[in-house]
């Protein structure tokens, strides 16, 4: 005997915005749940524990993740590295001919 089809009864997860079909357990694109805080509320992202969107760097999270498929660094971070590198060899430079007289 073919199942009974059931309605098309879908919610949106309030922490990804995924569509949830009505009566799931989890959300299967997040995870979120009622045993882990999920709620009517709409998700605060400083209450979840994720900070805000200035506090996280996509780029340099793609560049220490996935070295080999991370955007190029923008030219004013690769003067900026630049001179950091400049700075710590000058210094140990100076260092060693402090230390050798």
């Amino acid at each position: 005997m073919p199942r009974k089809r059931q309605t098309d009864d879908y919610f949106h997860c309030p922490h990804c915005g995924a569509r949830v079909r009505a009566g799931a357990r989890s959300c299967r694109e997040c995870g979120a749940s009622e045993d882990s805080g999920w709620s009517e509320d709409e998700w605060n992202e400083d209450a979840a524990g994720y900070g805000g969107d200035d506090e996280f760097d996509y780029d340099d999270y793609l560049r220490r993740e996935f070295p080999g498929h991370a955007p190029p660094r923008s030219a004013a971070e690769r003067r900026k590295r630049l001179i950091t590198i400049i700075i710590v060899v000058l210094l140990c430079l100076s260092f060693l001919a402090w230390a050798c007289f």
